[in-house]
């Protein structure tokens, strides 16, 4: 995959994590980040808070190389059917979140290219 790094977005999305997570302790909210190719829309890089790089680099491998144009109900069926732990719901609910904020980021671009 070539992408240049500099042409990149990056895309955030957060939730509240429930009581007895460590990363509650320590951030306080769940909070999922995507870099996105913006000319294929798909995820080159993915990051969360949470506490350990294993639980971090799952995430990762569930995220990076989905194409966005097909939405986020695939790789979040994905991570349900494979997390059993604390805050799924907290999870999915940021992965959404950061989606939501992809789809500001592409009306704003269709916007903009169409006044031109």
């Amino acid at each position: 995959m070539d992408v240049r790094k500099d042409e990149t977005i990056f895309c955030t999305g957060y939730s509240r994590l429930p009581d007895g997570m460590a990363a509650k302790n320590l951030y306080g909210v769940m909070g999922v980040g995507f870099e996105i190719d913006p000319e294929t829309d798909k995820i080159v890089n993915a990051s969360c808070t949470f506490v350990t790089n294993m639980c971090n680099d799952f995430i990762k491998s569930i995220l990076v190389g989905h194409d966005l144009k097909n939405g986020v109900d695939l790789p979040i069926q994905k991570f349900e059917r494979r997390y059993f732990g604390l805050g799924k719901k907290a999870i999915v609910s940021a992965i959404r979140d950061a989606y939501n904020q992809f789809e500001i980021y592409k009306s704003m671009t269709y916007a903009e290219a169409a006044s031109e």
